[in-house]
Parts: structure tokens; C-alpha cells; sequence
């Protein structure tokens, strides 16, 4: 009877002390929400410089090719005019005509990728076969731009080398069937060939799209990964009311009865009720924003199994913020190893970059932090649909957080004792 009367006691005294920790984190809420406006101003200017990096329409590479002309060829000029015309050149290249001391010149200072020197009669060889060659020389150091010119002007020239082959092959074969009076005809279907081949750019490639962000586009892959960018950080402002008690406090609490079990679990609560703050008020300003621009569809639709993965995604990430205030001595080094934590775990799980274009040994570490399945969950609002693997990896690390942070603070009372 008296130990059931004392467990009563004990329980009304955690609830009193919940509730007084749910209150001071009520007050807390102002200043939090400043931090969080300051959070997403921080988030909008930078995605609004992804997006004008992202979705821009000038070219990312722009090749400058210095032409050198060893005579004034109207013929000459006529051609470079019209492959300087070309769409698909024209985008990415940029032709100046100097003399060959100024190319040279720009080669060594790097301003220019090659230069291209046209001898004398080239266009008059290619007509009559004698196929003057051009010359094409690239600075030592040769750059992205060179390299990339390069591997054109190598496919350029196996592309002619089997255009002759074509040539003397049909030459050959008229000549081994006695049928050299229908030379011109069969040479006529060949450059017909050739030429259609050449100037049908699209037929030399082709297309596949694919998505390095899986089954989610890229825009829908970085609102996931920002937003479980902008939680972690937002762990930061919550370090006021998840903080560890004092020791002196502490020591009362557990003379009373409320031991680190309770004192933990008061203090994780109050973590996940800010930080479910701070991310809705986001939700809230992000979905209105968007409204407002006619961009509302960018967000992931409201459902009740959506709000359920919200809700693991939340705790899960609570729990690895109260580990990680449970883990540093005091304030500053709570907030900075949260904060360079946080960066580490994002990049290797392909946070600010798809897994995609990431190493395979930075892949493969990236599978083994929280941030990856956190991702991923956040990526399935889009879906609708919810991987379970990821569901029990993700209530996994919420327990392994949770019990490592109880241990840890248990066994710092007992040392402080």
C-alpha cells in the first residue's frame, strides 16, 4: 500500500515537472521563432541562388576557340559562318579570328580552350580530294573546355577517316565488279549519306532521361533534403529548453524520485514540441509563399500517412538532437558540433549533392547516418508511398538515440554524485 502510494507520489511529481518544462518551453517560443525566421531567410537566399545557378539558360561551360587563317578564302569564311551557326555550337562555342601570334598568345594566358589554324586551300581540298588538314593545338595545361574540344575534334576525325574509307571501299568494289561507270552514282549516295549523318546532329546520339534523384525530380529531391537540413539545424534553437538540468537539480529530482528516465524523456518531449513548432510554422509560411507565387504544387500533398512519417521523421530527428546536447559540456559546443554534425552526415547522405554524383566510398559511408533514411522519408510525402525498411531503420536510430542518451546521462549523474 505504501510503495503504491509512493509511486503515485512520484508520478504526480514527474507529471508537475513536465508540465513546468512544457510551460518554460511555451515562453521559449518567441525567441525560437525568431531563430527560425532567421533560419529560413538564410534557407530562401540560399535556394534562391541554387535555382538561379540550377535553371539558368546560358551555358555552364563556354569554349573560346581562336581561328587563325593562313588565307582570305570566301569559301572559308562561308563554312566557319555556318558551323558558327549551328544551334548546338553556337550555345557552347565562341570563334575569334586572330593572327597566329595572338592565338598563341591566348593559349599561354588561357584565354582560349584550342586554336584552330585553316592552311591555305582547304576548302578547295576537300572538294577535290586532296584534303589539306587542318591543324588544331591546345594549351598544356589544357582545362575542362580543352578537354572537352578535344574529345569533339577526335570524334570529328574518325568520323572523316571513315568517310574515306567509304570512298576508296566503293572505288574497290566498282573496280572489282566492272562496274567503275557507276563510280559517280554510288559515290553520290554515299556523300548523301554522310552528309545527312553529319548534319542530323540528333542522329548521333541517343536519349534517355533519368533522374539522379531516383523517382523524385531534382526540384522535388532538394525541397526534401533542405527540409531535413533545415530540423537538424533547427535543433540549434532548442537548446535552451533540452539542455541538461543543473547538477544540483538533478540531484534533488532523483532524491525525489524523478530519475534520469523522466528527467530524459521530460526534456525530449519539449525538444519534439519546439521543433514540431519550428517546422510547421515553416510548413506554414513555405505553403503560403508558394501560394501566392502559383508554385503550390512544389509541396507534397496533406494525407494521415503522411502526417505519420512527419511525426517519425520528427522524433527521429529530436532524439539525435537531445543526443547530441547530451553528448557536449555546455551551449556553444552543443550548437557547433550539432551544426558541423549535421553538414558531415548531409553531404555523405547526398544532401547537397544526389548520392549520385558522389564517390562510391562517400555512397556507401552516407548509407550508415541517419540523415539518408531521413531523406528518403521526407521524399516519400511526394510518392505517397512509405518504404517499411525505412520506417523500421528510422524507429531503429530514434531508439539507439534515445537509449544512448539516457545512458549517457545517467552515468554522468552517477560521476557527479
Amino acid at each position: 500500500m505504501i510503495l503504491n502510494r509512493r509511486r503515485t507520489i512520484i508520478g504526480q511529481r514527474t507529471l508537475t515537472l513536465w508540465k513546468l518544462e512544457l510551460k518554460r518551453t511555451i515562453r521559449q517560443l518567441p525567441v525560437m521563432l525568431l531563430e527560425t525566421i532567421l533560419l529560413m531567410a538564410v534557407f530562401g537566399t540560399i535556394a534562391l541562388g541554387a535555382s538561379k545557378i540550377l535553371y539558368r539558360d546560358a551555358p555552364a561551360v563556354r569554349i573560346t576557340i581562336a581561328v587563325v587563317e593562313e588565307e582570305d578564302d570566301p569559301l572559308t569564311d562561308l563554312l566557319l559562318y555556318y558551323v558558327q551557326g549551328m544551334e548546338s555550337i553556337s550555345e557552347l562555342c565562341r570563334f575569334l579570328t586572330v593572327s597566329e601570334e595572338e592565338g598563341i598568345s591566348m593559349l599561354r594566358e588561357g584565354e582560349a580552350a584550342a586554336m584552330l589554324v585553316l592552311p591555305k586551300g582547304m576548302t578547295e581540298g576537300i572538294m577535290n580530294g586532296s584534303n589539306v588538314p587542318a591543324q588544331v593545338f591546345f594549351p598544356e595545361d589544357a582545362g575542362m573546355e580543352s578537354a572537352l574540344l578535344k574529345e569533339l575534334t577526335d570524334a570529328g576525325v574518325q568520323m572523316l577517316r571513315v568517310a574515306q574509307a567509304q570512298i576508296y571501299g566503293i572505288y574497290d568494289t566498282a573496280e572489282a565488279y566492272g562496274a567503275l561507270e557507276q563510280l559517280s552514282v554510288m559515290e553520290m549516295d554515299v556523300d548523301k549519306y554522310n552528309l545527312a549523318f553529319a548534319l542530323n546532329r540528333l542522329a548521333l546520339f541517343r536519349t534517355e532521361e533519368i533522374s539522379a534523384a531516383g523517382n523524385l525530380s531534382m526540384l522535388q529531391y532538394g525541397i526534401a533534403s533542405g527540409a531535413v537540413f533545415f530540423l537538424l539545424l533547427l535543433g540549434m534553437a532548442c537548446y535552451p529548453v533540452m539542455r541538461p538540468y543543473p547538477p544540483a537539480l538533478q540531484n534533488n529530482l532523483y532524491r525525489e524520485g524523478i530519475g534520469a528516465g523522466r528527467q530524459c524523456f521530460g526534456k525530449w518531449l519539449c525538444g519534439v514540441c519546439s521543433m514540431g513548432f519550428g517546422a510547421s510554422f515553416f510548413w506554414l509560411a513555405a505553403k503560403a509563399g508558394m501560394k501566392a507565387a502559383g508554385c503550390e504544387a512544389w509541396l507534397p500533398k496533406a494525407g494521415g500517412m503522411r502526417t505519420g512519417i512527419c511525426l517519425l521523421i520528427l522524433c527521429c530527428a529530436a532524439s539525435f538532437v537531445f543526443l547530441v546536447f547530451q553528448i557536449a559540456g555546455n551551449g556553444t559546443t552543443a550548437v557547433l558540433l550539432l551544426f558541423f554534425l549535421t553538414v558531415f552526415m548531409q553531404y555523405f547522405s547526398g544532401g547537397f549533392l544526389p548520392s549520385a554524383f558522389l564517390p562510391d566510398t562517400v555512397r556507401r559511408i552516407g548509407r550508415f547516418f541517419p540523415t539518408a533514411y531521413l531523406i528518403d522519408a521526407a521524399g516519400s510525402l511526394y510518392l505517397g508511398r512509405f518504404s517499411g525498411k525505412t520506417a523500421a531503420i528510422l524507429f531503429g536510430f530514434t531508439v539507439l538515440f534515445g537509449a544512448s542518451a539516457y545512458g549517457i546521462r545517467r552515468w554522468r549523474m552517477t560521476e557527479e554524485v
